[in-house]
């Protein structure tokens, strides 16, 4: 072969072997077969990380975290209309004991209450109020330092309070007013209606509807139980007993009190049939008692003025009353508290089943 045919050899096989170059670079770089050839496609996002808007919580930025778990504005309604609170209350001050025991009740303890030693030695139910919980002062003239330095965030007053007691605790913080003895709905309905209202004010709304639960669970139960004792219908009477100056004086619960409701509830009938009065109680003497000398006679009163166990009953006019003859005369624990919210409410329907059961 000649010189010049040798070189026209050598280019071609070089010319070969630099396509064969181009074509495998080129298949290399190509998508796999079904891939998709739109450079967009590529840049689609998943669904977890489409947007802002649609980020899971845990690819939320830190200021976005915090936004959701800052406190939202509470708005509860009171006597004298809503209130709106810029967060759940977390310090409370109550002046009245019914509200003290409905804090408790959801597991918020007051950081200050009117009349602590009172509250020990009446209200029966629920938690106890321990060091924790400061003493204000009267529930009529509470201290308006003590309740300051405490540093509120809400402040629970009862409507039998003064307007200016309420005007001064108002300059210390956000006031809620409750009327235990509304006219527009029962005693039963205001007791529920307040503990709900108190509880949505520091955010612990499920809690309460748990209470409220327990409590109608517990008044089925309680009446089958006097029903099983025979006591089904049963005429009762209830009373409160103290002496002024040894005048005995004694409260009859009427029909639109709070216990006049629970005994009705219980399968009792209530044997006082009196006009009461605002807070659904009628104030009368030894004498009218016959009126009820034929139901269960029960009765609240403190030992050291207890005038059911004292002269009053030494003459012929209580020794007339067949319930004193007959041994139907059941006293009642002093820390049952018929004033109160939904765990003394229970506590007082327990109580009534010991007595007649």
């Amino acid at each position: 072969m000649s010189p010049a045919s040798v070189r026209r050899v050598c280019a071609c096989l070089i010319g070969v072997l630099l396509a064969a170059g181009s074509v495998a670079c080129s298949d290399g770089g190509s998508p796999a077969p079904g891939a998709s050839t739109s450079s967009s496609a590529s840049r689609t996002a998943s669904p977890a990380s489409a947007s802002p808007a649609s980020a899971s919580p845990a690819s939320a930025s830190p200021a976005a975290r915090a936004r959701a778990a800052r406190p939202k504005p509470v708005t509860v309604s009171d006597v004298n209309g809503a209130v709106r609170l810029r967060a759940p209350a977390r310090r409370v001050v109550a002046l009245d004991w019914t509200y003290a025991e409905d804090l408790l009740a959801v597991g918020v303890r007051p950081v200050g209450v009117a009349d602590k030693a009172g509250y020990a030695a009446w209200v029966g139910g629920g938690p106890r109020l321990d060091r924790t919980t400061a003493e204000v002062g009267p529930r009529q003239q509470p201290d308006p330092t003590v309740v300051r330095a405490l540093r509120p965030d809400l402040i629970l007053v009862g409507k039998d309070e003064t307007n200016a007691l309420v005007a001064q605790m108002r300059r210390i913080a956000p006031v809620l007013v409750f009327d235990p003895y509304r006219p527009d709905m029962s005693a039963w309905t205001e007791m529920r209606t307040t503990f709900a209202a108190v509880a949505r004010a520091v955010g612990r709304g499920d809690q309460a509807a748990w209470v409220l639960r327990q409590l109608d669970d517990a008044i089925v139960r309680d009446r089958s139980k006097l029903a099983a004792a025979g006591a089904a219908n049963l005429p009762v009477a209830l009373a409160q007993g103290y002496s002024v100056e040894g005048v005995p004086t004694i409260r009859m619960f009427g029909r639109t009190s709070l216990a006049g409701d629970l005994l009705g509830r219980l399968g009792l009938q209530n044997g006082w049939r009196g006009e009461p009065d605002q807070y659904g109680l009628s104030t009368v003497g030894p004498a009218d008692l016959g009126q009820v000398s034929s139901a269960d006679f029960l009765y609240l009163a403190d030992r050291r003025n207890d005038i059911f166990t004292g002269a009053m009953t030494d003459g012929p006019a209580w020794r007339g009353l067949a319930f004193a003859a007959e041994g139907r005369v059941h006293r009642l624990g002093t820390r049952t508290w018929f004033f109160g919210g939904p765990l003394s409410t229970r506590a007082c329907a327990d109580a009534l089943v010991r007595a007649l059961s």
